[in-house]
């Protein structure tokens, strides 16, 4: 059995090569209806080149450089459409975390909704604040589809924490939030084909590391699985890992040597199995255009490919169809209600003796009962004679 108000540690290690780290939210959910947003505290992300390479410190800066400049001219376009009078206080539209806050610009409109978990995409077409920047989106000043394949990966390393309820984590396109009690991701539905899935799991261990043999108790560990998406398998798609998550105790300090703290004799931790399965975004689709020659079209009819005379001719028409579904990474998780002990126990060397000496005495046994039997064997034949 297991407690519902102890919290689990997840550790992870995971390099999406094609996944901007903007682009990159980890979000948790579990069947009791608590949920954590872009989960950052505890997570570090390091951008990286399409060949797998950190971006150098210059190179940031440098970008860095070029978003503050045009900060800079956002805010002086901001200043100069239209004077607010000194004691200007705008309205949050509902988000205020207490009363006479105020949201004099539309980002500040978009941080107070962001906070409270709202979706801030209607909002911005309606507040004041924007009409008056001029802005019809949450994402810019244009409402246009995001470039989310911008030449950059990124590697995700750390850890989070959650009770040990069933739920999942994942990493999906868009934002997500909680609207009317329910976990949504907001996003232009055009921005889904450019979100790229691919990933390698170096490391994903649910509690502590144990440093044993993985072939304990037949483990299967997601370490080293590597899926890239490509054109073939749809571009990208939703990945599904189904795990369930067994309570594990190893007991004794020659099991938990590797780790043990001095006088600890007990290591509490989580071995796992899994089964994945993969959804493609984008699926192709097949027409059959059958067309018949002749009357209809008003031609003496001719097959093509060789034949004659009038008859049907059959015409395939390839295109894709985009699936309703969310791409992303789903670590689906299930946590089995019984736990398992691990113990080493050593053999006494009298046992040994005993066994030893068992072997020995039932091989006589077995020997002398083929003698009998081989010297029963020859009185008969003496008596026959």
């Amino acid at each position: 059995m297991h407690s519902l108000n102890k919290k689990m540690r997840v550790d992870m290690n995971i390099t999406f090569p094609a996944l901007h780290c903007d682009d990159l939210h980890l979000d948790a959910m579990d069947v009791a209806g608590d949920s954590q947003l872009n989960i950052v505290d505890t997570l570090v992300k390091k951008r990286l080149h399409l060949d797998g390479s950190i971006l150098s410190d210059e190179e940031i800066r440098v970008e860095a450089n070029k978003n503050a400049r045009k900060d800079s001219e956002d805010q002086k376009f901001k200043e100069g459409v239209g004077k607010l009078p000194p004691d200007y206080c705008g309205s949050c539209y509902g988000a205020e975390a207490k009363e006479g806050d105020c949201c004099n610009t539309c980002d500040d409109v978009i941080d107070a909704y962001k906070r409270k978990r709202w979706g801030s995409h209607d909002v911005v077409k309606s507040a004041e604040q924007c009409q008056r920047e001029g802005r019809t989106s949450d994402r810019g000043s244009k409402d246009e589809p995001k470039r989310m394949s911008r030449g950059e990966g990124c590697h995700l390393s750390g850890y989070m924490t959650f009770k040990k309820n069933a739920g999942n984590f994942h990493i999906a396109v868009g934002e997500g939030v909680e609207r009317d009690g329910r976990h949504i991701h907001q996003f232009v539905p055009e921005d889904a084909p450019n979100f790229n899935a691919s990933h390698v799991i170096h490391k994903l261990s649910f509690g502590p590391d144990y440093g044993l043999d993985e072939n304990v108790m037949g483990r299967t560990s997601l370490d080293g699985v590597s899926k890239i998406v490509t054109e073939a398998n749809g571009r990208t798609g939703l990945f599904q890992y189904f795990i369930k998550i067994v309570p594990t105790t190893y007991k004794g300090e020659e099991m938990i040597g590797a780790v043990a703290k001095p006088g600890q004799t007990t290591l509490e931790t989580n071995r796992y199995f899994f089964t994945e399965r993969f959804r493609p975004l984008m699926v192709d689709i097949i027409d059959d255009e059958h067309r018949e020659l002749g009357e209809k079209d008003g031609h003496a009819g001719a097959h093509v490919g060789g034949g004659t005379g009038t008859g049907t001719h059959a015409a395939q028409e390839h295109h894709q169809v985009q699936n309703a579904l969310l791409p992303g990474v789903f670590f689906v998780y299930e946590i089995f209600p019984f736990a398992v002990e691990v113990t080493r126990q050593s053999v006494p060397f009298t046992h040994l003796l005993i066994r030893i000496m068992a072997t020995v005495g039932g091989t006589f046994t077995v020997m002398g009962q083929v003698l009998n039997l081989l010297g029963d064997g020859k009185k008969q034949k003496r008596r026959g004679r």
